[in-house]
C-alpha cells in the first residue's frame, strides 16, 4: 500500500494575479478618467489544493 499526499498552498499564503500586458491594472489613463485600479492587484490565485492518492502493488 502507498500513499501519497500534495499539498500546494497549504498555509493559505496569498497568492495575487500577475500583472498582464495592457490590463486594467496597468493603464493610468484610460479616456477622460483616471484609472482607479492602477498598481492594485485586481485578483488573486486559487486557495489550498489537496491531492490524496492511494496505490495498491501486488
Amino acid at each position: 500500500l502507498d500513499l501519497r499526499v500534495n499539498l500546494f498552498n497549504a498555509f493559505n499564503k496569498l497568492n495575487l494575479a500577475n500583472f498582464g500586458f495592457a490590463s486594467d491594472s496597468t493603464r493610468i489613463n484610460t479616456g477622460d478618467n483616471p484609472n482607479l485600479s492602477f498598481g492594485r492587484a485586481t485578483g488573486g490565485l486559487s486557495g489550498r489544493v489537496v491531492e490524496l492518492q492511494a496505490r495498491f502493488s501486488f
